[in-house]
Order: structure tokens, then sequence, then C-alpha cells
């Protein structure tokens, strides 16, 4: 909790700065993903499976950095923690079309909050379209053992335009 909190105020600093240039990447976006999701320890309540998910975010170049916020809802039911929901500071590296990035974030849902953390890549299609892939995972400490989801998803994100 401590290090999202931290994040949270750096970002939050970062962000009284004024940006020097817009990318491709700043502003609004909703996004449809599908993922694959992993669990351990394997029980055999839980299985490796495909789920669906939706993410709503917004990105503020600063200099040559995106940072963004994000929220989450993913829908495995068959995994250790079932359907989970949660949020993350995001932090861009935009290189014209193609945009590698890193999260950190709290995940919600059962059997608890989870410090979560993402490695990603975004590239654009066109000014309101593009396409990301990400590496997700969490963990929880739970009765003397660790817990762990690990996710690989692919999404289609629409920007918004601001009006």
């Amino acid at each position: 909790m401590k290090k999202c909190t931290i994040a949270i105020a750096v970002v939050a600093a970062l962000l009284s700065i004024t940006a020097v240039q817009a990318s491709e990447f700043s502003g609004a976006y909703i996004s449809g993903k599908i993922g694959y999701n992993t669990s351990s320890p394997a029980t055999n309540h839980t299985m490796d499976q495909l789920y669906p998910g939706l993410e709503a975010g917004y990105g503020w170049d600063i200099g040559s950095v995106l940072l963004g916020v994000n929220g989450f809802a993913d829908w495995h039911t068959n995994s250790i923690t079932g359907d989970d929901y949660g949020g993350d500071v995001k932090l861009g590296f935009p290189m014209g079309e193609f945009m590698p990035y890193a999260k950190l974030g709290e995940t919600g849902g059962g059997p608890g909050n989870r410090d979560n953390f993402a490695l990603g890549f975004e590239y654009k299609l066109d000014t309101l379209w593009s396409v990301a892939s990400e590496l997700f995972a969490d963990s929880i400490n739970k009765n003397g053992q660790t817990e762990r989801n690990i996710n690989i998803s692919v999404g289609l994100r629409r920007s918004l335009p601001a009006d």
C-alpha cells in the first residue's frame, strides 16, 4: 500500500509540470481486452483460462514520458482470486506510434487487496485506435503461502477525443 501511495504522490507532483509536447498516447481512452490467466499454486478449483476485461484511463505528456492512471476489471472466475478490479499508475515512453510502458497499482476482489505490476506496449493504428499487449502479475500472502495470478492480455483501445 505504501508503494501505491508514493506512486500517486509522485504522479500528482509531476502532473503540475507543463507538458512540452503532445504524444499520440495522451488523453482519455477505453479498452476491451482478452487475456490468459495462470494461477499458482494450482488447486482442484483453479484452472488456466481465457478471460475478458475492460480498462479506462487517462495519460498526460510530461516532457518525453507519459504519466497516466487507469482503472480495470477482469473476469477470470476459475483463478485463485476470481473477478478482479483495480487501479494503476502508468509510466510510458512514447516513440512515435509505439510506446512501451510499466504500471504499478492495487488489485481488489477476493481474497483481498494485492499489489500489482505490469509491463506492456501499445501500438497506434491511427489517431483513435491502438492495440496494447501486457504482462500483468499480482500476489498475496495468505496463511503463509504466496498465491499469484499471472496474466497476459491483448486489447483494442479507443482514444476519446477532447471536445
